[in-house]
């Protein structure tokens, strides 16, 4: 996979009336999560949750159900729920169960959310629940990776800042396509182009030999998740 063509967008829009159905966004299937952030070329987050937790639910909810969350997260991040149940995660080349990664990530309150490379390497966490608009203040600090710089949270939350993500073209092989189409919710197929008015955060498989000429007709008109399989 390789990006080949980026063009940087700062202004949120809304092109969907409706928030998508949660279970578009939230994955429940670690090992899912950190192949879908591979192939994408995405962080990844996993939400360390529980059933009866009152705030994991808010956090699902409110903000998780929110449309400008979901927007940002579909164009930076994959996100996935866990519980500490007996099922298997594979993390560093290891098998785990979820109850093991629970404690491998010392987790001892709900929702804790830990953030991932795209190549699943942990960044950093976020304990509790947030609101929308505090939320995307964290989302945008790790997405433009002002915390690995150094910049203060507390300095960058006050400063204005309207990034929700960077359109880019992205090259996938046959096998990525087939498993991005299978287990993203937010991923469609398309062998043409779909229309200016279609919604600009989906992401989009491309076929087809039109497949270049379509991605960069997308790219220069803000669609933000392209792909082209080659």
């Amino acid at each position: 996979m390789k990006k080949v063509l980026i063009l940087p967008l700062f202004v949120f829009f809304s092109f969907s009336a409706f928030a998508y159905p949660l279970n578009s966004v939230l994955l429940k299937n670690f090992n899912t999560v950190m192949t879908l952030a591979r192939y994408e070329q995405k962080d990844a987050i996993i939400v360390f949750s529980d059933p009866s937790c009152f705030y994991c639910n808010k956090l699902k909810n409110d903000t998780l159900s929110n449309l400008q969350v979901q927007q940002f997260l579909s164009n930076n991040f994959l996100i996935g729920e866990i519980y500490a149940t007996n099922e298997k995660a594979n993390f560093e080349g290891n098998v785990y169960t979820y109850s093991d990664l629970f404690q491998g990530f010392r987790v001892t309150g709900t929702p804790t959310l830990v953030f991932f490379t795209s190549g699943g390497t942990p960044l950093t966490y976020l304990p509790g629940y947030l609101g929308p608009s505090d939320f995307i203040k964290v989302l945008q600090y790790v997405a433009l990776g002002a915390y690995a710089k150094n910049v203060d949270f507390g300095t960058f939350s006050k400063t204005p800042n309207n990034f929700v993500g960077t359109p880019t073209v992205i090259s996938i092989t046959q096998d990525e396509a087939n498993y991005i189409l299978q287990n993203d919710p937010m991923a469609k197929q398309i062998d043409s182009y779909p229309g200016k008015d279609a919604d600009h955060f989906l992401k989009y498989v491309i076929f087809g030999k039109d497949a270049t000429s379509i991605a960069n007709k997308m790219l220069n008109d803000g669609f933000y998740n392209i792909y082209v399989v080659g």
